[in-house]
């Protein structure tokens, strides 16, 4: 099964990934993944033991490539291994358990663990899959970013509903601490599977081994009973503890592209370090690497969502200039009122924001054939749908968290357009213009 590091080598021979061999200062990581148009392995970071690696998933091609398909097929792919799951397997011996820290011998500034915005609050570990467990409703992994406070202690992210935080919230209420382990270095399957918003009685990790198309292999903590990827470059086996939403986290460059805001955050105990051992620090690059792994999420549960309300998909579009987030282009083939069921089919999403739905003569990656339709077949009376008081998540500004308690959760306002060909409107009224004698003559001939 491929991990991180033969993810990596196909990068490399692709082009998509450059070695970096002169010493780099940890501080200069962040800017200089931003300036490169590939993915950059750091081999040597002065006064660190650990290479660093950062931008794998920086661009919509490199997550295809590390999704063996098209770029066009990246949703359709990570539906399929939700519709067939493969649980994992455990073992027993795994390379994440070379190097093994306990109690006093934790130290987490042996990583290089990098700053990424010039006014965030500290260095952030910002690609770990973080596994937890409920006695109800079972393992949960997510992907959150974690503020390092000191050796042994980090700040998480837990601001937005999820999972985790229904967990964590479950043991605050019994003044217990929740257990969680970190796992850093993962090939994009597993980080995919993490960032997908799974029902809470689904193993994320058997989407992995859907992905994989064989189960993911998983290794017991040395600390805890958690599970977590055996084939991980770096493990922390934490507990959050039963403090709630008191300490100061952030400020962030986030996901938005935008510098986020100070949060109130729970406080993160690092019990455990394991690692491989000649572990690399995987550093997700913000905002990019985020957004594209959103994108194959997003766009596979638009998909689904269609699918559930009869109506057939031909492609659906993230869009990268909402984070691959918060906006979907659907082109389907309509029947009659399929255009609304659409609009309302994926405004359900729990982050999408914006929806626009046309036909299947669209190409919805153009943006100026998006804008032909919207132009042309919408009458703003007729054809847009706006939903109030839905969920929303806090680092959208235009709902103002801020002027929200410390532990309470944003609603916001959802936009839908139908751009399909309006009901009674003949087909034949959008007929492209074709120039005249096309197929008989060749400019190239006249050159």
């Amino acid at each position: 099964m491929e991990d991180m590091r033969g993810f990596m080598k196909r990068l490399e021979k692709e082009g998509e990934l450059l070695r970096i061999k002169k010493e780099v200062d940890a501080r200069y990581i962040s800017a200089l993944v931003g300036q490169s148009d590939k993915a950059l392995y750091f081999e040597k970071v002065e006064g660190f033991n650990f290479p660093v690696v950062s931008g794998l998933l920086n661009t919509r091609k490199r997550v295809a490539i590390g999704m063996n398909v098209s770029e066009r097929e990246l949703g359709k792919k990570f539906q399929e291994a939700i519709d067939r799951p493969i649980d994992p397997i455990v073992v027993k011996k795994a390379p994440v358990h070379e190097v093994v820290y306990k109690g006093k011998d934790v130290d987490l500034t042996i990583f290089p663990i990098p700053y990424f915005s010039e006014k965030d609050g500290g260095p952030y570990i910002s690609g770990g899959i973080v596994s937890s467990f409920d006695p109800e409703y079972g393992p949960n992994a997510g992907m959150y970013r974690m503020m390092f406070r000191k050796k042994n202690e980090t700040s998480i992210d837990l601001v937005s509903p999820s999972d985790m935080r229904f967990y964590y919230q479950r043991t605050l209420d019994k003044k217990k601490p929740l257990p969680m382990a970190v796992a850093i270095g993962n090939h994009p399957y597993e980080m995919l599977a993490a960032s997908y918003k799974a029902p809470i009685n689904m193993n994320e990790f058997a989407i992995a081994g859907g992905l994989h198309g064989e189960p993911l292999k998983m290794v017991k903590c040395v600390t805890s009973d958690l599970l977590v990827p055996a084939n991980a470059e770096i493990v922390l086996e934490c507990e959050i503890l039963p403090v709630g939403w008191v300490y100061d986290e952030g400020r962030f460059g986030d996901f938005s592209h935008v510098q986020g805001d100070l949060k109130w955050n729970p406080i993160v105990k690092v019990n455990a370090i394991t690692h491989r051992k000649d572990a690399i620090f995987y550093a997700l690059h913000m905002p990019w690497e985020n957004d594209w792994l959103a994108g194959p999420v997003t766009e596979a549960a638009a998909l689904r969502a269609l699918r559930e309300a009869s109506v057939e998909p031909v492609a659906v579009y993230a869009t990268p200039g909402s984070c691959c987030f918060w906006e979907i282009v659907a082109s389907i083939r309509k029947r009659p009122g399929e255009g609304k069921n659409a609009v309302l089919a994926l405004l359900s999403l729990s982050e999408v924001k914006l929806v626009i739905v046309t036909d299947d003569d669209i190409n919805i990656y153009d943006p100026t054939e998006v804008d032909w339709a919207l132009a042309l077949r919408v009458q703003a009376d007729q054809d847009v749908i706006i939903v109030s008081g839905a969920r929303g998540k806090h680092i959208d500004p235009s709902l103002k968290a801020w002027t929200l308690a410390k532990d309470a959760l944003p609603t916001t306002a959802k936009l839908g357009i139908d751009a399909t060909i309006p009901e009674g409107v003949p087909r034949t009224r959008y007929e492209r213009m074709k120039y005249s004698f096309r197929d008989e003559v060749k400019l190239e001939d006249y050159l």
